[in-house]
């Protein structure tokens, strides 16, 4: 049932909560039974309770008497609840089982709605951690096509969208149905004919319910898309404010979302009318065929007033959760869009994972090797061409070359980040697709041009890798890196926050952190990727400090465009194009007078 409702996707979640769902369900079946109390002391309230004069009256209400053998055949009769008791003393008794009733009513309604609200929550909270689960899973290839802001309205909006309507839903088709047929039976009591003239608005409803709903579906789906819109620029401006702040370009950004904003308004307008129109659109329907059938009921099957009111009434709370239920359905078609979405990532399947029969890579200790690698982001471009090269444990292998040439990406395929399309990457002649990524990258260390942060303090983003190393082993990683000194001149030294992104350092300072950070995990292989391009005289003299400091000690892959921080590498190689062209110590490119002596020379003074 729950996977016809929900789709078998978020109903896998729900189902987990099994106690809680039923609990919720069962009181609201009682809360809905409770409803029909107040129609059954109407017709009594009118017709009895409101007599003049102290002749004593009989509280009776409406019931079935069955012919004896036969459940097919029977005519309505009275139920005798009190044979004789004062108008008053009946108004007072009517008015005391209609508060006790309203009470349990509110009672079971109440925690109804709790237990609904706390498997809904769960259920959400579960599927939001599975989503972020997946989002860590997915590799680097993943989020070129996607952006960022998208990805997060997936797991906020979408979200949002579940865990308000999820409750609402399964909580609906069980309290509406319920109160709908108590009040249909009723009505079946009073009078069968006059009942079966309400069906006749069933085909119409039926038909606005479907027409309604489908449009709901579609019109919801493009109300997340443009929240996502929303989002992504939100994101986007976040990170792109000092930019956006130095070019003096806030008014024609407030222009652009202005659009975006307008677009998602009109969007979400758009899923309004067909939202909200559905029940006016029933109440009209409604509205022209009940009078007529009121006015049937007097004249033809001469009902005292109170028999009418009471049926007026019953007719309408009939009515009401029957436009609720379409109003559920709305909501249905509304979760089914968010759940595409959400399953959509939730469904991708990592295209950088353990292969089957995958074993742990043993500590590196003779060297990396690329044969004849191919690789590119997209097929129409191909980034790296038949790559090949061998560097042994311990020595420092430098890549240069022009912007654009692919150095950085030759870096990503030794962690596999991403993978090759053709060729290998072998650590100690094994294939690297062959171990654990675990084994893998707890081997490998990366200090980026981009020093990722986090907003806590400086001893947390140190440990970030290797959380279990002690006090003083951070601080030997610090030294190392040349940070203790800076570190210590904090006003809380280790447990100083940093801010967002290491705001609240250097460029420097934060590229020392990233390095004291790698060389705690205590990898065999460091790679860093322009680890001081964007740093003052100062703090690239303490980074390249760091890194010499460190050569022989660990197998070093470096990318630099500043060649004085490569002079001491053991093997330097020259990318251009996608290709190796030259390769060899510094002395001996250049000897050989070719694309490294021009750089040298033109960063030397050659």
């Amino acid at each position: 049932m729950l996977d016809t409702i929900l789709g078998k996707d978020i109903a896998s979640y729900v189902r987990g909560h099994r106690a809680l769902v039923i609990c919720a369900l069962v009181l609201a079946a009682i809360s809905s039974i409770f409803v029909v109390v107040p129609v059954y002391l109407l017709q009594p309230f009118v017709d009895e309770g409101m007599k003049t004069g102290s002749d004593p009256v009989a509280w009776k209400i409406p019931w079935i008497a069955f012919q004896s053998g036969s459940w097919f055949s029977w005519q309505r009769t009275e139920l005798v609840l009190i044979k004789s008791i004062s108008p008053n003393r009946l108004l007072v008794l009517l008015t005391l089982v209609a508060f006790v009733s309203i009470f349990f009513k509110s009672v079971t309604t109440y925690f109804s709605g709790l237990a609904a609200a706390a498997f809904a929550n769960r259920a959400v909270k579960a599927l939001r951690i599975d989503l972020f689960r997946k989002f860590i899973s997915l590799s680097m290839g993943y989020y070129h096509s996607k952006k960022s802001g998208e990805l997060i309205a997936r797991s906020t909006a979408d979200l949002a969208v579940l865990q308000n309507l999820i409750s609402e839903v399964l909580l609906g088709l069980i309290e509406y149905p319920i109160t709908a047929l108590v009040f249909l039976l009723y009505l079946f009591v009073m009078n069968l004919k006059m009942t079966l003239l309400v069906f006749f608005v069933v085909p119409f409803i039926a038909i606005l319910v479907r027409l309604f709903g489908r449009k709901v579906k579609k019109q919801s789906v493009r109300v997340q898309d443009a929240t996502a819109e929303v989002t992504a620029d939100y994101h986007e401006t976040l990170l792109c404010l000092k930019l956006i702040h130095g070019f003096f370009t806030g008014k024609r950004e407030v222009n652009r979302f202005s659009e975006l904003a307008e677009n998602l308004y009109k969007r979400v307008m758009h899923w309004n009318r067909w939202q909200q129109g559905l029940g006016p659109m029933m109440d009209t329907v409604v509205f022209l065929v009940m009078p007529g059938i009121l006015i049937a009921g007097k004249i033809y099957f001469h009902h005292t007033l109170g028999e009418l009111m009471a049926m007026a009434y019953a007719f309408s709370r009939v009515y009401r959760p029957i436009k609720r239920l379409a109003l559920v359905n709305n909501n249905i078609k509304t979760i089914q869009g968010a759940t595409g979405r959400v399953f959509a990532i939730m469904e991708t399947v990592p295209d950088i994972q353990d292969k089957e029969g995958a074993l742990p890579l043993a500590r590196h200790k003779d060297a990396i090797e690329f044969q004849g690698v191919d690789f590119s982001y997209s097929k129409a471009s191909p980034v790296l061409r038949q790559i090949s090269f061998r560097v042994k444990a311990g020595e420092m292998a430098a890549f240069v070359g022009s912007t654009g040439a692919g150095k950085s990406t030759l870096l990503d395929l030794v962690p596999r980040f991403y993978d090759v399309n053709a060729g290998s990457i072998t650590i100690d002649g094994t294939d690297i697709r062959d171990v654990t990524l675990k084994s893998l990258r707890e081997q490998i260390g990366v200090v980026n041009q981009e020093t990722l942060l986090f907003n806590e303090t400086i001893l947390y983003n140190i440990r970030y890798g290797s959380p279990e190393k002690s006090e003083a082993e951070v601080i030997a990683a610090a030294r190392a890196a040349h940070a203790h000194g800076f570190i210590m001149a904090q006003p809380e030294q280790y447990l100083t926050r940093i801010g967002d992104q290491g705001s609240l350092l250097s460029g420097g300072q934060r590229q020392r952190l990233a390095i004291a950070r790698a060389i705690l995990v205590g990898p065999a292989i460091l790679m860093l990727d322009e680890a001081a391009s964007a740093l003052d005289a100062e703090s690239e003299g303490l980074v390249q400090k760091a890194i010499e400091d460190l050569k022989g000690t660990r197998t070093i892959l470096i990318v630099a465009h500043r060649l004085s921080t490569i002079m001491r590498a053991d093997r330097i190689f020259v990318i251009e194009e996608g290709r190796i062209l030259e390769s060899g110590t510094r002395q001996e490119l250049i000897e050989k007078n070719g694309r490294f002596k021009q750089l040298y020379d033109m960063q030397f003074g050659g």
